[in-house]
């Protein structure tokens, strides 16, 4: 195999002459911060790639041979158009940002922690790259084999040769330190020897130009995030909580990080909560821990913008070439014509912590906007478990086969020609199609968690409410119409279905009805006690249904029975359907 110097585990035993016992147990446990290198990495002689650090290191190496970060899949139990198999973006990932990584014949692979990229055979533990999260100095670079050139002409007539990485014969590529990238005088052995945690600069190194660039896919995260102002991300501003990214995303359970987005599809570790480290009653104020434990997200009051660090992209349309200079390791690209902006407000929906997100081969369906939504959050207002969440909304034109399945193109060729037909055309041939196809257009949702601002910048009550209960859609800062808080029956709108009607103010009305957990005795009513729709009728016939939990009594005061069950902790769904 054609690894990180073609050499083997082996070359370990003669890599280190301290002859003690490793200060690392064998399970890779602890690792010095950037400032504090340990002794034994200071008896550190030669460096011969991998196998230098997996000498000592075996278990943390196997550990990260079978992460998400190696695999590039993982199980997936939290989407709901799967069966929990192992997916990810190597294995029926497709996206709408750059589509099909597979098929980018390595400029979607140079960042990613794999010695030889990430090539589409099985890793082994030669290819656990160490110093991609363990040393920021570190940089590296493909070989480039003046064999794989290839000529193309261009949509617009350009000649132009591509040259690609040095592959073996199992497609593995080759990849070398890139001195002309580090400091003058750096060598492997100072890298080794000088190996940390990962700080921000290291979940950066990849993270922060997903998508083709700085701040293009995600939204709350880029180049800047490494050292953000206090307005851009509170958490992770020196001037702030100056935390690292693993603070939240704990990497302590055999290097499986938690955290998982609405259109990532595996989960390999617990999704990192607020909770984790505030507690269930945040505030010094009832009313506001009112909206903590109930349907809000802290992300909404907390992130009032993405984008804050540099413009995100928003929208990529691949039939409006655009030359990028720095796409394909520097040789240049076509990507699709990007729309990108900065301070954006989110949008808002559910999410119960699982989402659908669209595979290759899967059958797929427009919504009612005509749109194909390739990531989507589940979730309900008022179930129990949804809570509204921030969103960017990124939307794209993908092709549709005659099937009902999206085509995964083959990027490289669109890179390269600035053709998109000609990609999907060989994405249809790699994946086995024939017939026809059309451009619809597509989206995806996804998730807003960083970029906290600080406590001074959250909203006021009257940002989000009118008082009055009737906030209107567009006038406020959240949508309560299409997020379901004005829907009511005409009694509960009434306030007539348990007692004659009264009126009173939004503040007032919820603190007399909702649960405080602050107050003892407070109403225990639930938020689908009013925020529901017409029923529909019962859920057995009348007799049948009282007699079911008490003798049957014939009470015709719909304002007594109700008030009575309600204070009793009953939902609506208890008797009634819907």
């Amino acid at each position: 195999m054609n690894r990180f110097f073609k050499l083997s585990l082996a070359a370990a035993a003669i890599s280190l002459i301290y002859t003690g016992p490793p200060l690392f147990a064998d399970d890779g446990d602890r690792l010095p911060t950037a400032s504090s290198p340990i002794g034994a990495h200071l008896n550190i002689t030669s460096y011969d790639g991998p196998a230098t650090c997996i000498g000592c290191h075996e278990s943390a190496a196997n550990e990260m041979l079978n992460s998400l970060h190696m695999q590039w899949a993982g199980p997936t139990p939290d989407l709901t158009n799967t069966n929990g198999e192992l997916l990810g973006k190597a294995v029926g990932g497709i996206n709408t940002f750059c589509t099909y990584a597979m098929s980018s014949g390595g400029a979607c692979f140079s960042c990613h922690v794999r010695a030889d990229g990430n090539a589409p055979h099985a890793p082994d533990i030669n290819d656990v790259d160490c110093l991609m999260c363990h040393n920021d100095t570190y940089q590296r670079k493909f070989v480039a084999d003046p064999n794989t050139a290839e000529t193309i002409v261009d949509y617009l007539g350009n000649i132009k040769t591509y040259v690609f990485g040095a592959q073996d014969g199992d497609g593995n590529y080759t990849t070398v330190p890139d001195f002309n990238a580090m400091p003058a005088g750096t060598t492997m052995v100072d890298l080794a020897r000088n190996v940390h945690l990962p700080t921000r600069t290291s979940c950066l190194r990849c993270h922060a130009k997903a998508g083709g660039g700085d701040w293009t896919k995600r939204g709350d995260m880029g180049l800047s995030t490494k050292n953000p102002t206090l307005a851009e991300d509170f958490h992770m501003s020196p001037d702030g909580a100056d935390l690292s990214c693993n603070a939240c995303h704990s990497s302590e359970g055999g290097h499986k990080v938690g955290g998982r987005g609405i259109d990532l599809r595996q989960t390999e570790a617990a999704t990192p909560t607020c909770q984790n480290c505030h507690s269930l009653k945040p505030h010094d104020n009832s009313t506001l821990n009112r909206h903590a434990q109930g349907q809000v997200s802290c992300q909404v009051c907390h992130i009032r913008e993405f984008g804050k660090g540099g413009a995100t992209e928003m929208s990529r349309d691949w039939l409006a070439p655009h030359w990028n200079p720095a796409f394909c390791n520097g040789q240049g690209g076509y990507v699709g014509h990007e729309i990108k902006e900065a301070y954006v407000k989110p949008e808002y929906t559910w999410f119960d912590g699982t989402s659908y997100v669209y595979n290759i081969g899967e059958q797929i369906s427009p919504d009612e906007r005509g749109v194909y939504t390739m990531a989507k959050a589940n979730g309900k207002a008022f179930d129990g478990k949804s809570k509204i969440v921030p969103i960017k909304r990124h939307f794209t034109n993908m092709p549709l086969h005659e099937s009902g399945q999206l085509i995964a193109p083959k990027i490289m060729r669109m890179f390269m020609t600035g053709d998109f037909d000609q990609a999907v055309q060989e994405g249809m041939i790699d994946q086995g199609l024939t017939g026809t196809y059309t451009m619809v257009e597509a989206d995806a949702e996804m998730l807003i968690s960083h970029g906290v601002d600080p406590k001074s910048s959250a909203p006021s009550c009257q940002e989000c409410h009118n008082l009055n209960s009737q906030t209107p859609d567009d006038t406020k800062m959240l949508p309560f119409t299409a997020l379901g808080y004005h829907t009511w029956p005409a009694m509960v709108k009434d306030c007539t279905l348990c007692h004659s009607a009264k009126r009173m103010n939004l503040e007032d009305l919820h603190a007399k009805h909702a649960a405080d957990g602050d107050k003892e005795g407070s109403a225990a009513m639930n938020c689908t006690n009013c925020h529901t729709t017409e029923p529909t009728g019962f859920i057995a016939s009348q007799g049948v249904l009282c007699s079911s939990c008490h003798e049957y009594k014939d009470e015709n005061n719909t304002q007594k029975i109700h008030k009575k069950h309600m204070e009793k902790n009953y939902t609506c769904t208890t008797c009634h359907t819907f």
